[in-house]
């Protein structure tokens, strides 16, 4: 199944401008972030399927909010930087499309802090060249964040991603998943040549027994997503990685948007960033919302609390479990709000061991607590 075809620009969906919006607010927060405390190290960003630069109706494509927010982290750090300097790299395969986005980086005025890298390749073949121009973010420990943003299911072998994720201690990918588009490959079978494009998405054959073309598009479409997540828990180091839905209407998924990462640190900060386009929190935007005055869905802690209580009941729990628990499996960046519920509200939490004597109930401090346990 090729992938979809564009002209040189074109018309951009509410749900695209969203997507910019939300990776331009994190970049200039994980810039400022090692910014702050990688002294000397160059810091990497990479644009894989980079776009021509801009849109009919939204003048800043991935690109340009990539070096905007390189530029407003620069400024609001200020001596306060010790890093290296920020390398922007945008790969984009199309010819004309890459010829508009270099006009549009060349109009931009020039900053010594920020050097950018273009190459009109295949994702997979620029990255290669990149990897030779700029070794050190790929093997040193740099940090390294990688926008995967294809136009359609194909074009992003999982090997890549994998390789990617694996080679730096300081590694982030934000792909978007087709998994609409990837259900119809796997319903197409031999026309689409699924055997081999799913192989690659996957960098496997789990999808054979998991996947099952009499599913609704719904469930097809989560199966997809489950296996895919699945995919990026099993790469060393990788323990964080989230999925962010976007629509078109209510109820027609277009893709998910999928944030992997080694630290902590780095899914509190994208959920903030989602947050800033998704103000209930349920990490869904639709299109369909764009013009009314709520947007997203409604999202209740108490619901997710109880999933916590299930996935815990009966043991001894630390805080850092419960934090890793509440990034990968629920909206929230902490637990608190769910442990508030369990203990106030359920009264099925037995004990909490904190150093606070006067630890009023509800409450949980991080730094002094010792572990929860669960009735």
């Amino acid at each position: 199944m090729p992938p979809k075809k564009f002209s040189t620009i074109w018309q951009a969906p509410p749900h695209t401008i969203a997507k910019i919006e939300m990776l331009q607010a994190y970049l200039v927060a994980w810039f400022q972030i090692f910014g702050r405390s990688r002294s000397g190290q160059e810091i990497l960003y990479v644009d894989g399927f980079a776009g021509p630069g801009e849109y009919i109706n939204y003048p800043v494509g991935s690109p340009l909010a990539a070096l905007t927010a390189a530029r407003r982290a620069i400024d609001n750090i200020g001596s306060s930087w010790t890093a290296g300097k920020i390398h922007c790299a945008f790969i984009e395969a199309d010819r004309i499309r890459f010829g508009h986005l270099q006009d549009k980086i060349e109009s931009i005025p020039q900053d010594d802090s920020i050097v950018t890298h273009a190459y009109r390749r295949t994702f997979r073949d620029g990255l290669e060249e990149l990897r030779r121009d700029l070794p050190n973010p790929f093997h040193a420990g740099h940090p390294l964040f990688v926008f995967i943003d294809p136009f359609g299911a194909t074009g992003v072998p999982f090997s890549v991603v994998a390789e990617i994720l694996r080679g730096s201690s300081c590694s982030e990918v934000l792909i978007n998943l087709d998994a609409d588009g990837i259900a119809r490959i796997f319903r197409a079978g031999e026309h689409a040549a699924h055997e081999r494009n799913l192989k690659e998405i996957f960098n496997g054959d789990e999808w054979r027994t998991l996947l099952d073309s009499r599913d609704p598009s719904g469930v097809l479409n989560r199966k997809i997503l489950q296996l895919y997540k699945s995919k990026l828990r099993g790469i060393d180091r990788v323990k964080y990685v989230f999925p962010f839905e976007m629509r078109t209407s209510l109820h027609a998924l277009n893709y998910y948007l999928v944030f992997a990462s080694q630290h902590y640190l780095g899914l509190e900060k994208m959920k903030e960033a989602m947050k800033k386009i998704d103000q209930a929190g349920s990490y869904c935007f639709s299109d369909a919302g764009a013009s009314q005055t709520s947007l997203f869905r409604f999202d209740d802690p108490t619901e997710h609390a109880q999933r916590l209580y299930k996935s815990f009941h009966g043991r001894k729990v630390g805080y850092a479990e419960l934090r890793d628990f509440a990034l990968n499996e629920t909206p929230f960046t902490n637990p608190k709000s769910m442990l508030e519920d369990l203990e106030c509200n359920r009264k099925l939490i037995e004990e909490v061991k904190s150093a606070n004597p006067k630890r009023r109930p509800g409450t949980f401090n991080e730094a002094k607590l010792s572990y929860i346990k669960f009735k």
